[in-house]
């Protein structure tokens, strides 16, 4: 019964202790080694041309749906001349979980959307009543009272 419980203490402290040693090597990573190895990464980046594992990484880190899929097709496929288009849809796709993000996106990329693309802000989302209600009269109430 001893050796049972001296080996569950043992494991638990060995477990214990490679935690605490990828605790201390995160924090070394992150403080120390870290800060260098990015550093280097953008010095040798700096003549970085474009190319399709670039173009994919950046998708990929924006987490696009399978809205991007059917709007762009298989990324494998897609021209050299079109992936700053691409980019710009997975971009979007981002933006667009907001009522007004697609639209701040689109302007602050200079790209035209019509009407219909676009929600409009909330305040004027909703049609007016005299517009449904089939009648050319006024609403009730809407005639002035005279003193």
């Amino acid at each position: 019964m001893h050796v049972c419980r001296l080996s569950t203490d043992l494991d638990e402290s060995l477990e214990d202790a490679a935690s605490a040693k990828q605790q201390l090597d995160a924090e070394r990573w992150r403080a120390e080694l870290r800060p260098r190895a990015v550093r280097d990464f953008a010095a040798r980046a700096t003549t970085l041309p474009w190319s399709r594992a670039l173009l994919k990484a950046a998708i990929e880190e924006l987490y696009p749906d399978a809205l991007f899929i059917e709007v762009v097709g298989n990324l494998d496929r897609v021209p050299r001349r079109r992936w700053p288009q691409v980019l710009a849809i997975a971009i979007a796709l981002r933006h667009s979980w907001r009522r007004d993000g697609l639209a701040r996106l689109a302007s602050s990329l200079r790209i035209p959307l019509t009407p219909s693309s676009h929600v409009e802000s909330s305040r004027h989302s909703r049609p007016s009543r005299r517009r449904f209600s089939g009648s050319p009269r006024p609403r009730q109430g809407a005639a002035r009272l005279r003193p």
